[in-house]
């Protein structure tokens, strides 16, 4: 019998090998190299420059194309490629969903629950004290749940949930809550609180600390070295985190200043697990931002596709079951014109499921011009990185792109077809013409 740890090696070194061997196997060298500098180009925008991006490809479950161009680290010069690891923003929230979806399975949570059930306080909407708040309500973000500058979404270790909730805290601000006409399981709004007490109800229903249960259910059976948390993270996954980027001169954006470090700024060295010592497990895990903190590659989400787009299996390992795809997959919210039953974001988020956008090519959320790509996945946006997972799992095809930092006002850089900013548009439409997907 092989002991656990090497084991683990060998799954992570068979992983690399399947990663390496389907990226030489889907398309011709000249075809890559056009998109590399094609990327190249895009970053090398003199009035809207980048850090870096990346494009995956995944096309018929196998991944075509995965590489990161342009600057990992302006600190040591380290170049970006297909390892880099981004705090790659909400898509977090998708990575997040799979972990509650696999309690589902297991008995340990009911997607109509109760969610005070699980966290062991009251948790109410005042104006709607008799409609309980349900774990699929977090997932699709129609709580009532609100955040704002006074109304925060994460506080530091030693503080508890419920202080989001409780009148008087710090925490909780006048508008924690939806007002009246917005009532729980009806209305949509965009709330990253909603991920910080999904993670929690993780850690309350299965005992383990966010990070770690991330990385011993779902990382190491794919095989994957990204993490929630970067103090836990081995040396040679550290040194393969990006720093995120904005370019500026004092606080305005610059395209002619200098690259300033927003995020994961390691120059003085790295974190170390020891801080989470006093850490009491179902508190609040919101300190590890189980709503964007995931330090994840290109080549990385290329594999989470692979695994939606193989009914929940990847590396020889059972994820999630099919039919809890499913639920995951199926529409909870839709925007309705008639009754605006929710805030769109600019129309870019039309569909929701559970922890997973449904885009439907109907207004802001175009994901290509003249094409209507039957994609689901999610979007992230933080620290000047912009990201993007989005794909067809029924096929088994998909795009990711990430922008490791930006030159220029996105405010400025609107999309020409989409609300996409024209840096996502880009990259999408690169990566579409690449893969040249037959919809």
């Amino acid at each position: 019998m092989l002991n656990t740890s090497i084991r683990k090696k060998l799954a992570a070194v068979l992983a690399c090998f399947m990663l390496t061997s389907v990226l030489t196997g889907c398309a011709g060298s000249a075809e890559k190299k056009q998109l590399d500098n094609e990327l190249e180009t895009i970053i090398s925008d003199k009035d809207h420059p980048l850090a870096a991006a990346a494009v995956g490809v995944v096309k018929d479950g196998k991944i075509a194309y995965a590489n990161t161009v342009g600057t990992a680290r302006f600190d040591t010069n380290a170049k970006a490629n297909a390892d880099t690891k981004y705090r790659i923003a909400s898509v977090s929230k998708m990575i997040t969903a799979i972990a509650v979806m696999q309690l589902v399975e297991q008995g340990k949570i009911d997607l109509q629950g109760d969610v005070q059930d699980y966290l062991g306080f009251d948790l109410r909407n005042p104006n709607f004290p008799d409609t309980p708040i349900t774990v699929s309500m977090l997932m699709s973000h129609t709580s009532s749940i609100r955040e704002s500058d006074a109304s925060p979404y994460n506080m530091p270790i030693g503080h508890d949930l419920k202080e989001f909730f409780e009148e008087g805290s710090e925490y909780c601000g006048p508008d924690r809550w939806a007002p009246a006409e917005e009532a729980p399981g009806k209305f949509f709004e965009y709330t990253n609180l909603n991920y910080g007490i999904l993670g929690t109800i993780i850690e309350k229903v299965s005992g383990e600390r966010f990070d770690q249960y991330m990385t011993a259910h779902i990382f190491e059976p794919m095989g994957l070295t990204c993490s929630f948390n970067p103090a836990t993270m081995s040396k040679e996954a550290q040194d393969q985190i990006g720093t995120l980027y904005r370019k500026k001169t004092g606080d305005n954006y610059d395209p002619n200043g200098t690259w300033t470090a927003q995020c994961d700024d390691f120059t003085d060295g790295y974190p170390a697990d020891g801080e989470f010592a006093d850490y009491k497990i179902g508190s609040n895990a919101t300190v590890f931002s189980p709503q964007g903190g995931l330090r994840v590659s290109v080549k990385d989400l290329c594999a989470f596709v692979q695994m939606f787009s193989a009914g929940g299996t990847y590396n020889g390992k059972q994820i999630l079951k099919k039919e809890t795809l499913d639920m995951m997959f199926t529409p909870v919210w839709t925007y309705d014109p008639q009754t605006e039953n929710g805030d769109t974001y600019y129309d870019l988020m039309n569909c929701y499921g559970n922890g997973v956008q449904i885009f439907t090519n109907t207004s802001g959320d175009r994901i290509v011009e003249g094409q209507d790509l039957p994609f689901s996945g999610h979007l992230g946006d933080a620290y000047g990185l912009f990201s993007g997972v989005l794909f067809d799992r029924e096929k088994g095809n998909g795009i990711v792109y990430i922008v490791g930092g930006v030159g220029s006002d996105p405010e400025e850089y609107y999309g020409d077809y989409s609300t996409f900013y024209k840096w996502e548009e880009k990259l999408m439409t690169a990566a579409a013409s690449f893969a040249k997907f037959d919809y």
